[in-house]
């Protein structure tokens, strides 16, 4: 790596990735040391390797760690992978988001210069998609 960021400089920032994203995002690690076999079938072959296996059938995305590796860069990465579940909510549709299924509660986020969904609003959309009815004003 050229940025001078060492090994354990990558494990800090991705738990802390892994900490601030948790219920969004699984973050694991695995020891290759330990478990050469699965390493090597996964095509690891420098240390550290950040992999992140996007919703079938979508392939496994590589992250170039020879340049400076950011926290922000991965969580944005892997952010094009959440599933909205959100609708916005315009005049519309307004009266009937909140009239329709009265039994399940809803969440609405309403904003003046919002553009698009927040990504915090598209993770807790996909979480709750059974439980809970989130949209977007």
């Amino acid at each position: 790596m050229d940025d001078g960021k060492s090994e354990s400089d990558i494990k800090e920032q991705l738990m802390k990735f892994a900490s601030d994203n948790m219920g969004i995002f699984r973050v694991g690690a695995m020891d290759c040391g330990k478990w050469a076999d699965i390493c090597k079938k996964e095509g690891v072959k420098e240390y550290p390797t950040i992999k992140t296996y996007p919703p079938f059938p979508m392939p496994v995305v590589d992250h170039d760690l020879s340049k400076k590796f950011e926290e922000k860069d991965l969580k944005k990465k892997c952010a094009k992978y959440v599933n909205d579940k959100s609708v916005e909510i315009t005049q519309m549709n307004h009266k009937t988001f909140v009239e329709e299924d009265i039994s399940t509660p809803k969440v609405i986020l309403f904003t003046k210069a919002a553009k698009g969904t927040p990504f915090v609003y598209k993770a807790l959309s996909q979480h709750f998609e059974v439980s809970l009815s989130l949209k977007f004003y």
